[in-house]
């Protein structure tokens, strides 16, 4: 399925479809590869976090048709289940950039949790690397965890949902009506609508996020599944109406596949490793944490769960700490993740029992 490719934008084709690179992306990758040249050149040795200054080298000096083959290269190996296609790039062979918004909530949130010690010491999320200003865009560089398999064609991956909230206490007073939500929600449920916003053919952004935590398992679990590659390779997205215990055990069971108890067993004990983790954590205590998910991966070889997605990481005010399990009020900030976490190593448990 080929997209359009935005003006001045790069279209870099990986299998059947274009990849949009914007400009930015490509300047930042560009740059990126400058400076491990110049580093080379230099016989310095060349990390994520090397600081060499590129700005008064052409972009030129690096043909064009070298970064577009690494990029198609390093695509063949690109796995991105959710989030907004085109806002996550190849950076390097292990890190990826991811853009941002301009409050620079997610960096803040991945700087934050990089010097929490009980979040640090055993790999919670991603490695952050750097916040980068470009252009007048904002963009992070964290490690591609992906980076760490084998063969990420043969990796199974699941992208979960944490949390019985996906909306932030802000936007509890937004009455902007979005007749794009609307049909979003028709789309799930054309007898969802109320006949006053059949009518207007529009909906609140609260509205529709407290319909999905309905629809979907999160009000009720506290996660919901988003994504999926399943084992053999298929890449699953519908799990709308994935809802009742049943329903995501069945799911679960699914996509731990054939090397099951070595599978489970592994996610199980990551899992409670986490959530003590997030017990306590200093940063939890100190922050909502809203719209994150947990990243599920195995091959033959390993076995991985991390926390990924913090652009909706808020800091509280002074002086109050979070449960993450209490039931959310307007204005108490609980966002139900430790609940989650809670519900999902029971179903793992239980699977585990049935054998």
């Amino acid at each position: 399925m080929a997209s359009s490719v935005p003006e001045g934008s790069r279209g870099i084709v990986r299998r059947d479809q274009t990849f949009d690179l914007t400009p930015t992306f490509y300047e930042l990758i560009s740059q990126r590869h400058l400076q491990k040249r110049r580093c080379f050149a230099e016989k310095r040795s060349f990390s994520c976090n090397t600081d060499v200054s590129v700005e008064t080298m052409a972009i030129t000096a690096l043909p064009r048709e070298s970064i577009d083959n690494w990029l198609k290269e390093r695509l063949k190996k690109w796995v991105q289940l959710s989030g907004h296609e085109g806002s996550i790039v190849p950076a390097s062979c292990n890190t990826l950039y991811k853009k941002q918004c301009s409050n620079r909530a997610e960096g803040l949130a991945y700087a934050a949790i990089s010097k929490d010690p009980r979040l640090q010491e055993i790999g919670f999320a991603p490695r952050f690397h750097r916040q980068i200003e470009k252009n007048e865009e904002s963009f992070i560089e964290i490690e591609d965890l992906l980076s760490q398999f084998r063969d990420p064609s043969h990796t199974a991956i699941m992208d979960i949902k944490v949390g019985t909230r996906t909306f932030l206490e802000s936007e509890v007073s937004n009455t902007k009506l979005r007749p794009d939500l609307y049909d979003k929600m028709v789309a799930i449920d054309p007898d969802e609508p109320t006949e006053e916003e059949h009518k207007r053919r529009s909906i609140t952004k609260l509205r529709y996020m407290q319909f999905r935590e309905r629809e979907s398992s999160s009000a009720q679990l506290g996660f919901r599944i988003e994504a999926a590659k399943m084992p053999g390779g298929s890449l699953q997205k519908n799990f709308k109406k994935v809802r009742s215990w049943e329903d995501v055990s069945a799911t679960m069971r699914e996509f731990f596949g054939a090397d099951v108890k070595r599978v489970r067993q592994a996610i199980l004990n990551r899992l409670i490793k986490m959530r003590d983790a997030v017990e306590h954590s200093e940063f939890f205590a100190a922050h909502e944490v809203v719209g994150s998910s947990l990243l599920l991966m195995y091959d033959r070889d390993q076995v991985g769960v991390w926390a990924i997605d913090f652009a909706k990481s808020t800091r509280i005010e002074a002086g109050r700490r979070l449960s993450h399990r209490d039931t959310w009020t307007p204005g108490n900030n609980e966002d139900g993740y430790l609940m989650g976490i809670d519900n999902l190593i029971q179903i793992v448990e239980d699977l585990n029992a049935e054998d």
